[in-house]
Parts: C-alpha cells; sequence; structure tokens
C-alpha cells in the first residue's frame, strides 16, 4: 500500500485537522508519537468566539486540568447539573453541560456514551486501549457508541472505512487494526494526489486492507459506498457538529455532557468521570 500520500496529506492535515499543534499530522507518524496536543479541525464547530489561548490540547500526562474552547463557549450559557454529589469533579473545569441535551438512542434506564474519534489522530490511538478495557469492564447498563468525526474530506474517507467496518460488524477484531496500520505500520488508507482524496485509490487501500483480513470483495462493495453508507456519513458530520467535537478524542455522556482527558485530569481520570456521570444520568432517571 505504498501511495503517494505523505508529503501532500501532511501538508493538508496540518491545514485542515491540526489546527492547534504545530507537529505533523499524526496520521503520517509510524509509530504513535507520546502525547502532546490533541487533534482539531481548522475551523471548529460553531460556536461563541473566544480568545486566543495559548495552549489548549490534551496532555494525557498532565496533572491539571485544561478548560476547552468548548467549555469557554457554553459557559455562560449553561444550565445548572441535575442534582447529585459529582465529588470532585466540576462542571466548567472537568466537564461542560450541553445548553440542550441532545437526543439519545438508548432505551429508558440506560445511559449512552460516545466517543469522538478519528483514525488519524494518534491520541485516539493511545487511548484505544483503554476504551477496549472500559467497555468490557463498564457496567451493562451503559452502551458505548463510537462516533467518527467529519471535518473535511479526509476524516470523512476514514468515518467511511470505519462505518464499512461497523455494518459488517467487525468493529471488535478490525477497529484496532486500522488505528495499528496507521500508526504502528505507518499504512494510511486516505489517498491524497494534488492536495485532493483520490476516492478510487481510497478504495483499493481499503478494499485490500479488508480483504486481507477475511472480508469478501462482494462483501466490502455491498456497504461501502452503499445508501445506508451515505446516510450515515451525513448522520457523523451532522452530530460533529451538533457535540461541539472539535478535537478528538473527545466523550459525550447521555447527550449532555462533554469532556475528555486534558479535561478530567488524565486517562484513569476521564473514566472514572464518565462513571460518575453515568451513574448520576441513570439515578435521574
Amino acid at each position: 500500500m505504498n501511495r503517494i500520500f505523505y508529503p501532500v496529506l501532511a501538508a493538508l492535515l496540518a491545514c485542515a485537522a491540526c489546527g492547534k499543534q504545530t507537529a505533523p499530522a499524526p496520521a503520517q507518524q509510524p509509530a504513535a508519537p507520546p502525547p502532546a496536543a490533541a487533534e482539531t479541525p481548522a475551523t471548529a464547530p460553531a460556536a461563541p468566539a473566544q480568545p486566543a489561548r495559548e495552549s489548549d490540547g490534551e496532555s494525557v500526562d498532565a496533572g491539571g486540568s485544561t478548560t476547552t474552547p468548548v467549555a469557554a463557549a457554553v459557559e455562560a450559557s449553561t444550565p445548572a447539573p441535575p442534582s447529585g454529589d459529582l465529588g470532585r469533579w466540576k462542571q466548567g473545569t472537568n466537564f461542560t453541560a450541553y445548553p440542550v441535551a441532545q437526543p439519545v438512542s438508548t432505551p429508558p434506564g440506560t445511559v449512552e456514551v460516545i466517543e469522538g474519534f478519528w483514525y488519524g489522530c494518534a491520541h485516539c490511538y493511545a487511548l484505544e486501549p483503554r476504551v477496549e478495557a472500559w467497555d468490557k469492564s463498564k457496567p451493562d447498563w451503559v452502551t458505548l457508541r463510537r462516533l467518527p468525526v467529519i471535518w473535511n474530506e479526509v476524516t470523512r474517507e476514514d468515518a467511511r472505512l470505519f462505518i464499512t467496518i461497523e455494518s459488517l460488524g467487525l468493529v471488535d477484531t478490525l477497529h484496532g487494526e486500522v488505528f495499528r496500520a496507521i500508526h504502528a505500520n505507518g499504512k494510511p488508507f486516505t489517498v491524497v494526489r494534488g492536495g485532493r482524496v483520490d476516492p478510487a485509490a481510497t478504495e483499493k487501500a481499503a478494499r485490500a486492507f479488508l480483504m486481507s483480513q477475511g472480508v469478501s470483495a462482494e462483501d466490502f462493495a455491498k456497504h461501502y459506498r452503499s445508501f445506508s453508507t451515505e446516510n450515515r456519513l451525513r448522520q457523523a458530520e451532522n452530530l460533529s457538529r451538533r457535540y461541539m467535537l472539535d478535537h478528538t478524542p473527545m466523550v459525550v455522556v447521555q447527550g449532555k455532557y462533554l469532556t475528555d482527558a486534558s479535561m478530567a485530569g488524565g486517562q484513569d481520570e476521564l473514566f472514572e468521570l464518565v462513571n460518575d456521570l453515568a451513574a448520576r444520568e441513570r439515578e435521574a432517571s
């Protein structure tokens, strides 16, 4: 899968999806780099303008917490959270509440947790083992939903690959493999030529990968550019805006609360916070 990719995609992603970092886009790294700044689109989802900050990225090793632009954007209009003691967690610092709660797709008595991710995000790759472990240990009344963010044509094609894998029922076996192919093996799937995504070459790379994992060419063709996949891509793009996912990875709890590892204070703290927010939501239901 050697393609004309690295020089052009590095320039594209640096402008289109990494507005808050100066290092090359993580999708081009042959191995996962140490956590630095979270991946961000060039144009964040619509929100009130905020003064420029010297540093706003996620650092999973940082001892303190950082208020993201999303928290600052909604702080003035955020309603008081439901009753219930969250102990050390503070709204506006460790998490932010949406002014209007978003609909969830889970039945009453359950809590939906959404992870906003991008395959090209080094922090998502670093967090994925924690997400997998948490998914196996979480209560059965909590549902994990992975949402591929869409900011531009590169993230759209990466999202297409995830949706294809999900439609095939192979997330458990192949989701992590895609991350490893990109970040550990330096083999991204979205091909860029002349500053634009090459759809045919990108589809060829995705097909070759999935067929190497046991997916038939017929099953691949059935899902990769289907009407259902196109519809789900539109939904993912809409949800990326509605949830105000201006970088990755970010976590949404029950359509009401938004947080990330930086706001929580680290990766371990992130899942402790998610568990506490989920527990409070269940008690309130």
